[in-house]
């Protein structure tokens, strides 16, 4: 087949388009907006190469998905047909469109909005905070939308498509739900390598072309590993493991992303209160619905410039006005690590804490624990998401975590608790920590 059009790319030298559809798509203004959402949202922070869209992830996601989807091809062509790797591979370019500002932080801050909100019915008020997947669908679901008219005139099921987005099975061919969204999808195989690249670390780098040549399908359509391609598996699982404890989950990203929610979800609150806070128009239809329409006009560049809109006007919340200059400034916040039965004891405390943040001129929202972590391979008997499944020499399937002591030792959950606070607080907070 040839190649429609090729895009340079840091990570894939060449991402080749064979469909004109594609280029249809990438056209739209769901997708255009994916040029102003960072990838790694706080992230830069911390690693100031940071700055890699959703827009060059999302295209990486199509390169990746396609290339299995032809690899796979020539040997099962039975198995998986040509329509069905333009099916996964759309589905693979689109599947981040209902991303939010700074990506995934966006999606966390109902959980502090509603926490200081004293509105019972908040969760449901503020449905744009959902999961980006859920948006994704409502996108591809409302006719309304340019890309929906696209799958329109080309005959997509866009209930198939929206459920692969959800990592929902649409058919008896799971393999189509692995590469969109299992623990080996295409998301993750190109985010690993790209977020790798933009930070400067090498964390996240494995042989994706070795990785290639070890997959197969069964006549069943589930999509698995031989045995010689455990130890590539095993570079991918690590990579995942490494970039999480030092990237995504890196301390001063942790400070910086809570500054930034705590921002958004005061000015919102401020807004629906009545009260008088400068801001612009967007930021006053958070409750409008239908929800993709209202998170269409948001992006980072509206934040930051809500941000710098804070600062420069007259402000009659000198909380919102000082939090804003703080994050412009990367004044950050500081924090300190928690074990579990240590944050139950803070929060016993909290009432100390609200005394020492009131006598620095910060209000009591302004210090949280933060509560993360992940776990890096879940097996098969404890999700609905598809495990990785290994193909031994003697035939048998087994899971990867059963032919891996180094999986093995992964599957446990490991969450983490950071007492994040305004950095003039840092002495008298730190003191009240060593004496509990």
């Amino acid at each position: 087949m040839s190649v429609y059009r090729s895009i340079a790319d840091q990570v894939h030298k060449y991402i080749d388009i064979y469909d004109k559809v594609i280029i249809d798509i990438i056209d739209t203004w769901e997708f255009q907006r994916l040029r102003r959402i960072i990838q790694l949202g706080g992230v830069s922070a911390a690693y100031p190469s940071a700055t890699h869209s959703r827009f060059m992830h999302s295209l990486g996601a199509h390169h990746v998905a396609n290339r299995i989807g032809r690899f796979l091809n020539k040997k099962h062509p039975n198995v998986y047909t040509e329509d069905e790797i333009k099916q996964v591979s759309l589905t693979a370019l689109i599947h981040d469109i209902g991303h939010g500002p700074f990506s995934h932080m966006f999606e966390d801050t109902t959980r502090l909005l509603c926490k200081n909100y004293e509105n019972p019915d908040c969760n449901n008020k503020y449905g744009i905070f959902v999961r980006h997947e859920n948006i994704s669908e409502q996108i591809v679901l409302d006719g309304e939308s340019e890309i929906a008219v696209i799958l329109d005139r080309e005959g997509y099921d866009r209930k198939q498509i929206g459920k692969l987005i959800q990592g929902k099975s649409v058919d008896d061919k799971p393999f189509k739900n692995q590469i969109i969204n299992s623990q080996l999808d295409a998301d993750a195989l190109d985010y690993l390598m790209r977020d790798s690249v933009a930070t400067g670390v090498s964390f996240g780098m494995y042989n994706l072309e070795r990785l290639f040549d070890m997959m197969e399908l069964t006549q069943e359509g589930t999509m698995l590993i031989r045995e010689k391609g455990v130890q590539s598996i095993e570079q991918v699982v690590l990579a995942l493991y490494m970039q999480f404890s030092r990237v995504y989950f890196h301390k001063t990203v942790r400070c910086y992303e809570y500054m930034l929610k705590l921002f958004i979800s005061q000015m919102i609150q401020k807004i629906d209160e009545g009260k008088n806070v400068a801001s612009l128009p967007f930021l006053k239809d958070f409750t409008e619905k239908p929800y993709w329409k209202t998170l269409m006009t948001l992006t980072d560049d509206v934040i930051y410039t809500q941000l710098h809109y804070s600062v420069a006007k007259e402000q009659n919340d000198d909380f919102i006005k000082k939090l804003a200059n703080e994050i412009l400034r990367r004044s950050l916040y500081k924090s300190i690590p928690l074990t579990e039965d240590m944050a139950a004891k803070v929060l016993e405390n909290s009432e100390k804490i609200n005394f020492i943040v009131r006598k620095h001129g910060y209000p009591t929202v302004s210090w949280d624990i933060d509560q993360f972590g992940s776990r890096y391979y879940t097996p098969y008997e404890e999700t609905d998401r598809n495990a990785i499944m290994i193909k031994m020499k003697d035939g048998q399937l087994k899971q990867l975590s059963e032919v891996s002591d180094v999986i093995a030792s992964l599957t446990k959950p490991k969450y983490n608790n950071l007492l994040i606070f305004p950095a003039s607080c840092r002495k008298e907070i730190s003191k009240l920590v060593e004496e509990i």
